[in-house]
């Protein structure tokens, strides 16, 4: 039975939002993210109806809707992201036909068709890597969420849930609005909860002033710059934490995967085993059994 859990948001129209997804353990750690909505005005407070108009929303979506989904999968990080590139055939006949030595303009003709070749080839190289950029932007790294950000086509309601494939799992999800955390990052995603808290205590900080602390302007801007490279270095050790933590809980479950499917299989290869010898038995004591006795 497929199991799902869900984060309600009201969003206002073109407000960014961005889900973040971690399957922590499971039989398998794949499940599907949904984003979806508006399904109710922002006006509605009812946890009842806000539950009738989110069952109604499947049958009878509103023209600007918002419907996003996709299967991610902890276990199996970018398998099928790189793809071995295939070079671009040359199809221009220019470059094609061959050059007549006897033409009095054969020496300009091999020039410009060096040049043409030399464009070419910058013009494929840059291709290339405007595709290699764009496929490590998609890679995931062990221990990294599943991040996805858009923008509210409408104001109402929106929710996020997850679905587990007929297997119970145990997810981190996260459900952040622009309007809450203060804009984007670099990335392009809303700020994170920790960002957000960061970015409030150097506010803080800013409004103090030395005459408050009782102390030289030259001492107070050294100690507050200091203050604040040490909550970032702080933000970014707990950062970094986490994200081992959650490397060393994937780790663990696709070890203990690994090893069910090996015994799994050890069981089998043992049954067909037994299976396999207690026929011969069978048949050996049967032609046996059927043989008139030896020696006569």
């Amino acid at each position: 039975q497929r199991q799902s859990e869900c984060l309600h948001d009201t969003l206002e129209e073109g407000e960014s939002v961005t889900v973040s997804v971690f399957v922590l353990t499971g039989s398998t750690l794949k499940a599907t993210v949904n984003l979806e909505g508006p399904f109710a005005d922002s006006d509605v407070n009812s946890g009842l109806d806000l539950h009738q108009k989110a069952t109604d929303f499947a049958n009878n979506k509103p023209e600007r809707h918002l419907a996003f989904s996709e299967v991610v999968d902890f276990e199996h990080l970018n398998d099928e992201i790189f793809s071995e590139d295939e070079d671009d055939e040359d199809t221009d006949d220019k470059l094609k036909q061959p050059i007549d030595p006897d033409d009095p303009d054969a020496e300009q003709k091999r020039r410009e068709r060096r040049e043409m070749q030399r464009k070419k080839f910058l013009e494929q190289k840059k291709k290339r890597e405007e595709k290699k950029m764009a496929q490590l932007k998609k890679v995931r790294q062990d221990g990294d969420p599943f991040v996805y950000t858009t923008k509210a086509p409408a104001a109402g309601w929106y929710r996020m849930c997850v679905t587990s494939s007929w297997n119970q799992v145990v997810a981190e999800m996260e459900m952040r609005k622009e309007s809450d955390l203060g804009g984007l990052d670099e990335d392009g995603h809303v700020k994170t909860y920790e960002e957000q808290k960061m970015l409030e205590e150097d506010k803080e900080l800013e409004r103090d002033t030395a005459s408050e602390e009782g102390i030289k302007d030259e001492d107070f801007q050294e100690t507050r710059d200091k203050i604040k490279d040490l909550r970032r270095l702080l933000n970014e050790i707990q950062s970094m934490q986490q994200k081992e933590r959650r490397r060393l809980t994937v780790h663990a479950e696709t070890n203990e995967h690994s090893h069910s499917r090996m015994v799994l299989s050890s069981l089998m290869e043992t049954l067909l085993f037994m299976a396999v010898t207690g026929y011969q038995v069978y048949t050996i004591r049967k032609w046996f059994s059927g043989a008139p006795a030896l020696g006569r």
